[in-house]
């Protein structure tokens, strides 16, 4: 029966593990900042490994460290080659410690790219060691450096390579039959230090920021804070070739905007493939390539170390042009949407060629070199503005362009984890029953929904209350008479100014009962003429005195239009009299010899009534009767004798026949006064006048005394 492996996991995954940078910028082929480690050291606290200063292989899977040779035989060569202190004094090499083991002499694995125009010695170019197994630790031999022991370090002579380097590749390394697994490959099988076989890491720069900016090196992670996004993810071409191949599909020559505007492609030939690889510093490119580069910077191939030169005259027009040569780099060499551009300035190739190096110390050249297998190689120099995150579980890496600020950012380490972690819950969401984040998340957006609705449903409610009050305000509001369509007839009403009206329905017509029995016969008055002054009526006796005079007792003067009144005498005090339509004089009723002088009138412009036709006649008959010499002459304001009625009577109703239509219209009440007492007149207005059957029944009714219509 097969059983699948089961699905590791680790509680407490380690985080990413730092290698700190040595802050030296070291090489005989420039200037590159190094890293510290330490052999040898057993464990017991005395901190007794010996320390080294090396660079950083990402093709390598194993520890090189200089040993002592005769061409390096001084301490300031040692020195220069990152051999550090030992035992008190300055080490020419590394020395067999007590946890030493040696395993033979072997060649050293190169990596397939290596060609005999790298090797410094053209006689020598079998590059070959002393492997051994030794305590490998981090950092500078300490208490708190972390140490696997029984791994493999390789210790040459020869002049290839000046200084020594940590690998950084996976898998296994070894002579034939005894191969052990490569230094991250331990570390992560220790369960303790690093959480997946991954790195990343950036070479730093000694250009950058004035006295250089160091590398980065993290183990199980990388450091968010020294690249920028986005980046490009390239797969590796198999888990047994975990090289890291990239395509470069152009490289471009731009100088400063402000002295060259042109940018010019230096691949003219078109893109190719190449390997990151940070052994050596070198950019090996197409011999096309190199010519480009010679041609724009300047550059003087030398061909005894076939190093391109420049000399101080290209050296300064570089400066001057301050030209930057930017990389495409893609998965593969042809043009596509995913890539990303690393830029490389002009100060990112001006290195120093020196010891053992063919050529005099302090040599200017630019790292770039000739290919002799058609394989391409982007070097150190590429990764001092490139970061690279490499995962050994998925078989895949990641290059991004550098960060670098002027001061560096703090570190932010992420970890990456194997294929097979499985991430435990938090500790405390088991135990204090929370809610996960993305169900908080969405009960508070619940939340305001439900707010937001609410609101939006009581402002929508009182909006159609607020609508129906308004609609229910409107209809219960009285509509307002158009005089347009009402007629003069409405517009032109006029409320009486009888005492004791009650506008706009007085008089009430005496069929509905208002009169009482002495003055059902009596019919309202309202206004007359306004060609006619108004003079006083009696009012009313009270109760049980029908034939008391108001005329002849207390000699009443009038003292307003429609107020009540002062009386004296006999009479009722403030007894309301109202107004009847007459001339200039006060006229005693028939039977009545003492002629009653005219009330002295305070009114206002209201005061012009609507004269009747009886007036008109009374007085022309008295003016023709003073033109015809008459004994008895008219005193104004003496009261009418029977006969003056009578014929006032017939010609009244003559001269009223024109006035016929408006005493027949039905009385209706009169606009109630505003400010001003005045009325209108109008063709419209329905004047109230006496009928002849009213004059003859006042005439009959002179021995009885006065009966005067009473005012509602």
């Amino acid at each position: 029966m097969f059983f699948g492996k089961r699905e590791e996991t680790i509680p407490y995954p380690p985080g990413p593990y730092v290698l700190t940078p040595s802050g030296s910028f070291d090489g005989n082929d420039g200037r590159w900042s190094s890293f510290n480690i330490n052999i040898g050291d057993d464990g017991t606290n005395k901190s007794n490994g010996q320390n080294f200063r090396v660079l950083i292989s990402t093709s390598s899977g194993v520890t090189l460290v200089p040993g002592q040779a005769q061409w390096c035989d001084d301490t300031d060569c040692a020195k220069s080659r990152g051999i550090g202190v030992y035992n008190g004094q300055q080490s020419l090499g590394l020395q067999e410690s007590s946890t030493w083991q040696d395993a033979g002499i072997y060649s050293i694995p190169l990596p397939d790219w290596w060609t005999d125009t790298l090797a410094i010695d053209s006689s020598n170019t079998t590059a070959g060691g002393i492997w051994g197994l030794d305590n490998v630790g981090l950092g500078l031999s300490s208490p708190e450096s972390p140490i696997l022991q029984g791994q493999y370090v390789v210790k040459y002579l020869i002049q290839n390579f000046f200084m020594g380097s940590f690998g950084l590749a996976a898998g296994s390394s070894g002579p034939q039959g005894a191969v052990k697994p490569n230094f991250l490959d331990s570390l992560y099988n220790s369960g303790v230090m690093i959480a997946s076989r991954s790195y990343g890491y950036s070479a730093g720069a000694y250009h950058r920021n004035n006295n250089g900016v160091t590398g980065s090196l993290v183990l199980g992670g990388y450091d968010e804070s020294r690249f920028t996004k986005p980046g490009i993810s390239i797969s590796m071409p198999n888990k047994s070739n975990n090289t890291l191949v990239v395509g470069v599909q152009s490289i471009l020559y731009k100088p400063d905007q402000n002295i060259e505007p042109n940018v010019e492609s230096l691949t003219q030939s078109g893109g190719f493939s190449a390997t990151i690889d940070s052994t050596l510093p070198y950019l090996i490119l197409p011999d096309d390539v190199c010519n480009e580069f010679a041609s724009r910077f300047g550059l003087i191939l030398d061909e005894s170390s076939q190093l391109f030169t420049v000399n101080a005259s290209a050296h300064r027009l570089n400066q001057n042009q301050n030209a930057s040569v930017s990389f495409k780099i893609g998965a593969g060499p042809g043009d596509s949407a995913s890539y990303t551009s690393i830029d490389l300035p002009y100060s990112a190739f001006d290195q120093q060629a020196n010891y053992p190096l063919p050529v005099a110390d302090g040599t200017q050249y630019f790292p770039i070199k000739r290919t002799d297998k058609g394989i391409y190689v982007l070097g150190r120099t590429f990764l001092q503005e490139a970061y690279i995150i490499v995962d050994y579980e998925r078989s895949n890496f990641t290059v991004a362009p550098a960060y670098y600020a002027d001061p560096m950012p703090a570190q932010t380490l992420v970890s990456i984890y194997n294929t097979t972690y499985t991430r435990p819950p938090s500790p405390d969401s088991g135990s204090k029953g929370g809610l996960p984040a993305g169900a908080i998340a969405g009960i508070v957006v619940g939340i305001v929904l439900a707010f937001v609705i609410a609101g939006v449903a009581a402002f929508l409610l009182w909006r159609k209350r607020r609508a129906a009050k308004k609609s229910e305000e409107e209809t219960e509001k009285p509509s307002e008479i158009d005089t347009t369509s009402a007629g003069a007839e409405i517009k032109y009403r006029r409320v009486s100014e009888l005492t004791g009206s009650e506008a706009p329905q007085s008089p009430k017509d005496s069929a509905a009962g208002y009169y009482n029995v002495d003055h059902k016969s009596i019919p309202p008055i309202s206004e007359m003429s306004p060609e006619s002054t108004p003079a006083e009526l009696y009012s009313p006796p009270p109760d049980g005195r029908d034939t008391f005079d108001y005329f002849s007792t207390g000699r009443m003067r009038r003292r307003g239009a429609t107020r009540d009144r002062d009386s004296s005498g006999n009479n009722t005090p403030r007894t309301p009299i109202a107004e009847l339509p007459g001339d200039d004089a006060v006229r005693a009723l028939p039977g009545k010899q003492d002629p009653v002088p005219k009330p002295q009138h305070s009114r206002s412009p209201s005061d012009n009534s609507l004269s009747t036709n009886i007036d008109e006649v009374l007085a022309k008959k008295r003016a023709k009767a003073g033109a015809d010499g008459a004994e008895q002459s008219v005193e104004p304001g003496a009261p009418a004798t029977r006969e003056e009625i009578a014929r006032a009577t017939t010609e009244a109703q003559q001269e009223g026949a024109e006035h016929a239509a408006q005493s027949v219209l039905e009385r209706r009440p009169s606009h109630a006064r505003g400010l001003s007492d005045t009325t209108v007149q109008s063709d419209s207005t329905a004047v109230s006048q006496p009928t002849p059957e009213e004059i003859e029944r006042w005439a009959r009714n002179v021995d009885d005394g006065p009966i005067r219509p009473m005012s509602p």
